[in-house]
């Protein structure tokens, strides 16, 4: 990590500043040809006496090769063997996490992750309207809601999260906690975007059941936002000195 990264990593953002710049956006490893079946690897039995280990979300990425492979999170996920390359040919019935999507993740979703997976669309986000999203062969594709990235390259960033951002972003919302710090702890910086989005990661996960419900209770957390940014800058305008004196 860069001494400016750990510098700003010590700093805490607040999400209201990030809702100011918010405010300027729109309301965002097999070559074989077929289909993925997307199993969810079975409970393994243990030794007697020994609890069952819990059943494992599987996780994918399409990569379409447009980032620096070594900076690239989706790429150490599959190194470290926590994420699995789709070919760009094959058809995905699992959960896909795209910037094109219509419907918003949300608890609703938790079970077709659970049998089916979750993938992640790797490609930049300097690059989205050139990439083919739209050919790859998956329909159930969710849109993330307002969350603030703390990866290095788009540090405060609303909605542009990285690829291990992403997946642990909907095994968080889905309430597979323990899944998404696990590829989080990957990265030195991975326990910061938690904490980054602790208060939008309660609400979603706790009460957004629906892709309907996640949208309100996004609109209710910008709206809380927004409103404590505007108290900031009324106090900013109070003369303290003159309280003091009045006061006195």
């Amino acid at each position: 990590m860069s001494k400016k990264f750990k510098q700003r990593s010590r700093e805490c953002i607040n999400i209201h500043d990030v809702y100011a710049n918010a405010l300027k956006l729109t309301k965002p490893n097999s070559s074989e040809t077929g289909n993925i079946t997307n199993e969810p690897e079975k409970a393994v039995k243990s030794e007697e006496g020994s609890p069952e280990i819990k059943e494992k979300v599987r996780l994918y990425l399409w990569y379409f090769n447009q980032c620096d492979s070594k900076r690239c999170t989706g790429k150490k996920l599959v190194r470290a063997g926590l994420v699995s390359e789709i070919s760009i040919g094959k058809r995905f019935t699992g959960i896909v996490l795209s910037p094109l999507a219509k419907t918003v993740f949300s608890r609703e979703d938790t079970e077709l992750v659970r049998t089916r997976g979750l993938a992640v669309i790797d490609c930049s986000w300097n690059k989205i309207e050139e990439t083919p999203i739209q050919s790859l062969q998956a329909k159930n594709t969710r849109l993330l809601p307002f969350l603030v990235a703390a990866n290095p390259t788009h540090f405060g960033r609303p909605y542009e999260l990285s690829c291990v951002e992403a997946l642990a972003s909907a095994l968080y919302i889905a309430n597979f906690k323990e899944e998404a710090m696990n590829i989080l702890s990957q990265f030195n910086w991975g326990e910061t975007f938690i904490e980054v989005n602790r208060e939008a990661f309660e609400l979603y996960s706790e009460k957004g059941h629906t892709s309907e419900e996640i949208k309100a209770l996004q609109e209710q957390y910008l709206e809380q936002a927004k409103s404590n940014l505007e108290e900031r800058k009324l106090m900013k305008d109070v003369d303290y000195q003159n309280i003091s004196e009045n006061i006195d």
